[in-house]
């Protein structure tokens, strides 16, 4: 059986998550102790990052999209890439914008806004915060949002028709982060308001969600 060894808050893990129980590949869920310091952990992964999927005795993969890509090949059904070339293209690159410039401009608010307690977001005094480089933060989250609302335009899902790696990449984002800064539902932004609905009643949603998401104490 496939191992999955990930953080049940970490939005990497998270996304592969959404894609194991989209595809129903049975698996196991190991949460890492000690990983800087683990040798065996260092045979998984010499990066000492989480999500790693371990296949068997020998073989492992890891870095989140390479191994939901992976899981499309190994495990075709449902698809969750387009059949199109350029479809195809564009959901990766949707899901590579997200790890690469939503995730850090999130995590950048959140960090100006607290002090990280796992799995508590405490927040700042109004003394410790700048509001000008808040404003900023957020406004580059919306950005991303206003960029994201455009591509659901006459779509049901990122993938088109299909609910694709794109989607399962946006998960954690959409459905965890931004709602808990404040930052979801918008009005400005009904498209990704639809699209968050038609998430929350999909079974992958459920069985994938941290059992201990983050929290905010004042």
């Amino acid at each position: 059986m496939l191992k999955l060894h990930n953080f049940d808050r970490s939005p990497f893990g998270w996304k592969t998550r959404v894609v194991l129980a989209e595809k129903k590949v049975p698996h196991a869920v190991l949460v890492p102790e000690n990983k800087s310091q683990d040798p065996a952990f260092a045979r998984l992964n010499p990066f000492r990052l989480t999500p790693v999927l371990e296949i068997d005795e020998k073989r492992t993969i890891y870095e989140s999209t390479v191994i939901n890509e992976y899981l499309e090949e190994a495990f075709p059904e449902p698809p969750m890439l387009p059949t199109d070339p350029y479809e195809r293209a564009r959901v990766r690159m949707l899901e590579d914008t997200t790890d690469q410039y939503l995730l850090p401009a999130i995590r950048e608010l959140r960090d100006l806004l607290f002090d990280y307690e796992p799995p508590v977001l405490v927040r700042k005094p109004p003394e410790k915060t700048d509001p000008e480089a808040v404003e900023r933060a957020t406004t580059r989250v919306r950005s991303h949002l206003v960029r994201l609302e455009g591509e659901l335009e006459g779509r049901t899902w990122f993938g088109e028709e299909i609910f694709s790696l794109a989607d399962a990449a946006l998960v954690p984002s959409l459905m965890g982060s931004l709602p808990l800064l404040g930052l979801l539902p918008d009005a400005r932004f009904p498209n990704l308001e639809g699209w968050r609905k038609r998430v929350a009643e999909r079974p992958s949603f459920a069985a994938s969600k941290p059992k201990e998401p983050l929290r905010i104490r004042d």
